[in-house]
């Protein structure tokens, strides 16, 4: 290359290379800084998540188990037999038992995987007016309210009692 002095080969390698007399790096002043600046948005943004999270689980409990009312109310039509939703608000669960078809009257939890006890989460509370919730073969079942309370607020979910109807309320 002419000017240099150099070899083609050698000014292209030297292209983007630093003098090894320079000392470039961030001083600690600026790193105490950005440790600063880190540490202020982590806390302003933690509130955020948490309240963000504890919406979503709350949300999500009451989505499965207006899901799970459908499924329970299908079943009752499909085998032809009562079913019922028992809640239990001091375990904040609920599980689905079927009537005996031997023994009218007597219900017993599911033996398969729908029979699982559906454990709400931690910071989700279950109230209702009912205990259990009866589905009939015919389609219809007992009217019920039941709200799911989180920190950021409250999900109620008001059963009809015709033909699975849920109707879903939120409060702040």
């Amino acid at each position: 290359m002419e000017g240099t002095g150099l070899p083609v080969e050698e000014t292209i390698l030297q292209i983007g290379r630093k003098p090894n007399n320079s000392q470039h790096g961030y001083t600690l002043l600026e790193l105490i800084l950005l440790a600063i600046i880190i540490t202020v948005l982590v806390g302003v943004s933690t509130p955020l998540f948490k309240n963000t999270f504890s919406d979503l689980e709350l949300k999500d409990a009451s989505f499965n188990l207006s899901r799970i009312i459908g499924f329970v109310q299908e079943k009752a039509i499909l085998e032809g037999l009562n079913f019922k939703i028992v809640l239990n608000a001091d375990k904040s669960l609920y599980y689905i038992s079927k009537e005996d078809p031997k023994r009218k009257g007597i219900y017993e939890r599911l033996k398969d995987k729908t029979g699982r006890l559906f454990k709400l989460p931690r910071d989700v509370k279950i109230k209702s007016t009912v205990k259990e919730i009866t589905f009939y073969p015919d389609g219809h079942s007992q009217k019920a309210s039941i709200t799911l309370t989180g920190r950021t607020g409250s999900v109620t979910l008001n059963v009809k009692g015709n033909m699975g109807y849920v109707e879903v309320k939120e409060a702040r």
